[in-house]
């Protein structure tokens, strides 16, 4: 007598049942969401359930912006906000993320420095700008100062933890095989820690962004946070619109660009997908 194979998920079991998702493709999937709010911002503008002065319809904001890009004062602005995050962003990378392995791989080290870390963290970006301006006065300086301040103590804090999170377990056999302190740094401690740094780098990267947004408001003449206050003192709805969307747009592409380098150098880490827990499998032919 042959044996009844069950085609049921085997984790989750009759918890799931048979329910497929309604869309299948991922893609598509992905884009449902921002197109319907793009539909209903249309919507809302062009039938007057806002504002006009508040809230221009989507077509004319995506239209202001193509002019704005083809003149080149979108990108300029682009290009100078950019380069600040790449300079505070970079500085603070090249110190917490050391700073934050030394912390965890040396407790003495980090009992010492907690209670700096502990007042320096809830103090948000915004609040150094006055002191920044006084210190560097207006240009580059003060906001490339903000976007390190406000992403350091972020980077600091997320790599101790993940470097304290390491298997003891993975060092003390690198240890017993022979390696030595450093070997074991290098070929166990820093691979393992890889996806969580590059994890902390794109939550960091985010705050750059903000940062750079805050400190351009009011300490430089040029960027797209300039341009957005500029904007607004001229009531220009459809340019704060753009400048919105352009930094969505550009932190969406670095964003995705971490993400692949992180599927690119953590191929070890590659596993069961989780959304295959919740997938029917296929019915035997």
């Amino acid at each position: 007598m042959g044996i009844k194979k069950d085609n049921k998920p085997q984790i989750l079991g009759p918890y799931l049942g048979e329910k497929r998702p309604i869309c299948q493709h991922a893609e598509l999937q992905r884009w449902l969401l921002p197109l319907a709010l793009a539909i209903l911002w249309e919507c809302a503008a062009r039938f007057a359930l806002a504002e006009p002065l508040l809230l221009q319809p989507l077509t004319r904001v995506l239209g202001r912006g193509w002019h704005l890009l083809w003149s080149g004062r979108l990108l300029g602005d682009l290009a100078a906000s950019a380069w600040r995050v790449f300079l505070g962003f970079g500085l603070a990378l090249m110190i917490a993320i050391p700073g934050g392995i030394a912390l965890g791989l040396y407790p003495p080290l980090e009992r010492a420095s907690a209670l700096l870390l502990s007042a320096l963290r809830p103090l948000a970006p915004p609040a150094w700008i006055p002191l920044a301006i006084l210190w560097f006065g207006i240009g580059d300086a003060p906001a490339v100062f903000i976007i390190f301040v406000g992403t350091c103590s972020s980077l600091l804090v997320g790599t101790l933890a993940a470097t304290k999170a390491v298997e003891a377990q993975w060092v003390k056999t690198a240890l017993t095989l022979g390696a030595n302190r450093r070997q074991a740094v290098r070929h166990v401690i820093l691979p393992s820690l890889m996806p969580a740094l590059l994890t902390q780098a794109r939550i960091g990267l985010g705050l750059a962004w903000m940062c750079v947004i805050a400190a351009e408001m009011v300490a430089v003449r040029r960027g797209v946070g300039f341009f957005m206050m500029e904007a607004r003192n001229l009531f220009r709805t459809e340019d704060v619109l753009v400048g919105m969307m352009a930094i969505a747009i550009v932190g969406l592409s670095t964003d995705r660009l971490l993400l692949g380098l992180e599927h690119r150098l953590c191929r070890w880490r590659a596993g069961l997908d989780p959304a295959r827990l919740y997938a029917t499998p296929e019915q035997p032919r």
